[in-house]
């Protein structure tokens, strides 16, 4: 039963994040056609002083209501109040933020760029607290359908005020579009109201203050970062950096949030039976990256095709940020399931220890990478912290399961020789047919897809082949070949 939910919650969300950042992505490619890099930079910076801001007074209280047993009345008014009272701190910790953070980059657009997104917590802040129901019946059709409101809201705002204008105001536009869009969905389709209470504070700030404390940890990594290459290296390549994590941030999106939203509410139905929660957590992280690492390590192979096809010859940089960026995104990606483990089994605390000595690590590193041999130093230093944040997210787990890391290990391992042995068929491939080869727009699709299906037919032949030497044993080939017999017998 726990495994058809899940697998069906995962189908309505992946469905709903797919449809939605196809939508996100459309929006992005229209307005990188009509914009800069460098306004891109900007709105990088000013997102990083939201994103700060934002983690500063974070208490994931949607998390919190999904993981209670039982969830009153009492509790999802004081969830909704707690986030109208931190959508206003927020937003003025935004405000009080501005000036100096244009003092730091130098930029005094930033200003008011910063005060117009400090409308976004505000407007969110509002959204019905009733909704998170549906997740707690892990009914995620109508978050799904959430989200494609939300992107369409986006796309119509961006487009429009960046055709009218040629002007990186379309891009705060649309982030503030979404909000509204959003949040009023959120009373449509859960046409509940809740009221002004803080009886169950004490219940929320127990579990929710060490996610805060995490996501703070977490803003704080990717902020370094962001204010680092605007300051050293300039706006127009803090753009294409931007940009080209776009990618991989759509890829989290669409590949690990329906993942992570619902092995997280099934965690939580289930934190009484350990040998289940083990036994799940196992399978989730091996057909989770089965199925994330060749997407991710795929779009890194592609990078060039897809930079040059999706955004044109401004933004070639951006190629080289996505071949970081996506496979690094693999591995965060994959790290990140301990999350919902964590969370859903009350151990948000143990995360938090780690998150800080990964944030406080990224710091140096990225500063000494830029420093070295700049946008390329700072790429290395975000795949080293992958690696480390990777590394503290197997411990986590074994900590509170009882997991051993080998069996964590163990789980990936084909996945992962086959992605390295995709890897190596995929660049040797392009260096030995495709070294010279033309920057058209046809040359680059059909390079693309030939690579591409190479790739894929490597990665699936190597994962059955390693899987065959291993023993056969039970795992996501056993169930492609199971559901393709099925497929096979049905007249």
């Amino acid at each position: 039963m726990l495994k058809s939910q899940i697998l069906k919650g995962t189908s309505w969300l992946l469905a709903g994040r797919l449809v939605s950042n196809l939508l996100g992505l459309a929006s992005t490619l229209i307005a990188a056609r009509l914009l800069m890099p460098e306004d891109f930079g900007l709105m990088a910076i000013a997102m990083s002083v939201f994103g700060i801001a934002s983690a500063a007074v974070e208490l994931p209280v949607g998390a919190a209501l999904v993981q209670m047993k039982t969830a009153t009345k009492a509790d999802f008014d004081t969830a909704w109040t707690i986030n109208v009272l931190r959508g206003v701190i927020v937003s003025v910790l935004m405000v009080l933020a501005a000036w100096p953070a244009a003092m730091i980059v130098g930029d005094d657009r930033l200003i008011l760029l910063v005060a117009a997104l400090a409308a976004y917590p505000l407007i969110t802040g509002l959204r019905n607290s009733w909704f998170e129901q549906y997740i707690r019946d892990m009914d995620f059709r109508r978050e799904a359908l959430l989200d494609v409101v939300m992107k369409v809201a986006s796309l119509a705002v961006t487009v429009w005020i960046a055709m009218e204008t040629r002007s990186y105001w379309a891009l705060p536009a649309g982030v503030v579009g979404a909000a509204l869009a959003g949040t009023a969905a959120s009373y449509v389709l859960r046409p509940q109201l809740p009221a002004f209470s803080l009886a169950s504070f004490r219940k929320f700030f127990g579990f929710s203050i060490w996610i805060g404390l995490g996501s703070i940890a977490d803003s704080f990594r990717d902020a370094t970062t962001t204010f680092f290459l605007g300051r050293l290296l300039g706006n127009a390549k803090l753009g294409a950096f931007a940009l080209g994590s776009q990618f991989g941030e759509r890829l989290e999106l669409v590949l690990y949030t329906p993942m992570e939203r619902t092995l997280f509410a099934a965690f939580s139905s289930i934190q009484e039976d350990a040998a289940r929660v083990r036994a799940a957590y196992l399978r989730s992280i091996h057909i989770g990256f089965a199925i994330i690492l060749p997407v991710c390590a795929g779009i890194g192979l592609l990078a060039p095709e897809i930079i040059a096809v999706a955004l044109g010859p401004n933004w070639s940089l951006a190629a080289l940020v996505l071949a970081f960026m996506a496979p690094i995104t693999a591995v965060y990606l994959i790290a990140g399931l301990s999350n919902a483990l964590a969370n859903a089994l009350g151990h948000p605390r143990a995360l938090f220890k780690f998150k800080l000595i990964s944030a406080l690590m990224n710091v140096p590193a990225v500063a000494l990478g830029i420093l070295s041999v700049g946008l390329v130093g700072a790429l290395w230093a975000c795949a080293f912290t992958a690696a480390v944040w990777y590394l503290f997210s197997i411990h986590v787990a074994a900590r509170i399961t009882g997991l051993t890391r080998r069996s964590q290990v163990s789980a990936i391992a084909r996945s992962a020789v086959s992605g390295f042995i995709m890897a190596l068929v995929v660049v040797g491939v392009r260096a030995a047919f495709f070294s010279g080869s033309d920057d058209g727009l046809i040359e680059n699709l059909l390079r693309a897809a030939s690579l591409a299906a190479i790739g894929a037919l490597t990665y699936a032949a190597a994962h059955f082949a390693l899987w065959q030497v291993s023993g056969r044993p039970d795992g996501i080939e056993r169930a492609l070949l199971a559901f393709a017999g099925r497929r096979l017998r049905r007249p």
